[in-house]
């Protein structure tokens, strides 16, 4: 498989004014990152850069997962399901149908710091309206696997071998569709190789410092897009990367702000449902791994 796209994101604030790096996340690439839409590097020392969170709103049509590295995040839904991500905890939620909710970014204990990731994955056409769950990932129930070579792995979803002990899989599954996502630190002088199926599409975003993909230096903060033509990903370190992998949806996209339906016509019906007080079809289940 080659690099098919090098990309920089952008410096950017969103929710009531949190300061972010915005990895990807324009309509116009929708197609070369399907089935992923979004992806944010959010982090800062400084309360005032985070403290005004993302206040209430909505999410119709896709997924979100919000991966916390350092610090806290406080979420709430309308219909009264709530909880605290800490550090290393990850949220998968499926808004499906709609789910109208609220994350407020706060320190962890003693340290100002906060940083992590959220993660928009969208839904065919048969999905868009399903009914929304959590599915909630305590640090401690994320397994940390060994390569052979030396590499480390948050296997989050997907499946990996680990030398001793088989194939792994990821403690997030029975998704709509199925997604790899993966959290490798690989130290100076070794190498992370994984196996990607033909067909799907499979990003690197390297955040910690320079690293080689497929025998090419890589900047830090820098995403790549390999192509779909299968085959074996490579990463030399020291690097720390996000590895994920989806098989492309290839839909129609209509995406106004959180909701990303097929067509417009469906766009607007979603903030009519919103302005009638019909938008929540359905509160959503919840499971705590």
């Amino acid at each position: 498989m080659e690099i098919e796209l090098l990309l920089k994101g952008l410096w950017t604030r969103d929710g009531a004014g949190v300061r972010l790096y915005r990895v990807f996340g324009d309509p116009t690439l929708a197609e070369l990152t399907d089935p992923f839409l979004l992806l944010d590097h959010f982090g800062s020392r400084y309360p005032h850069e985070y403290l005004a969170g993302f206040p209430w709103h909505p999410h119709r049509g896709i997924q979100t997962i919000t991966y916390l590295l350092k610090g806290e995040v406080h979420h709430e839904d309308s219909e009264g399901n709530r909880g605290v991500l800490g550090p290393g905890d990850l949220q998968w939620m499926n808004a499906g149908s709609g789910i109208f909710h609220s994350e407020m970014p706060r320190p962890y204990r003693q340290d100002p710091e906060i940083s992590g990731f959220q993660l928009w994955v969208n839904l065919p056409r048969a999905k868009k309206m399903s009914d929304p769950f959590y599915k909630n990932l305590k640090s401690g129930s994320m397994p940390k696997l060994r390569t052979d070579e030396g590499a480390t792995v948050r296997l989050i979803s997907g499946r990996l071998r680990e030398p001793g002990t088989g194939v792994v899989e990821g403690p997030v599954k029975e998704l709509p569709i199925p997604v790899i996502y993966m959290d490798v630190e690989v130290p100076a002088g070794v190498e992370f190789a994984f196996e990607v199926e033909e067909g799907w599409r499979t990003l690197v975003y390297n955040f910690g410092g320079p690293a080689v993909v497929q025998k090419k230096r890589i900047e830090d903060k820098s995403l790549v897009i390999m192509s779909t033509d299968g085959g074996v990903l490579t990463v030399r370190g020291p690097a720390r990367f996000l590895l994920l992998s989806g098989r492309p949806i290839g839909e129609p996209i209509a995406w106004r702000g959180p909701i990303v339906m097929n067509t417009w016509e469906e766009i607007r019906q979603a903030f009519l449902d919103l302005e009638s007080g019909t938008f929540i079809k359905k509160r959503a289940s919840v499971e705590d791994i």
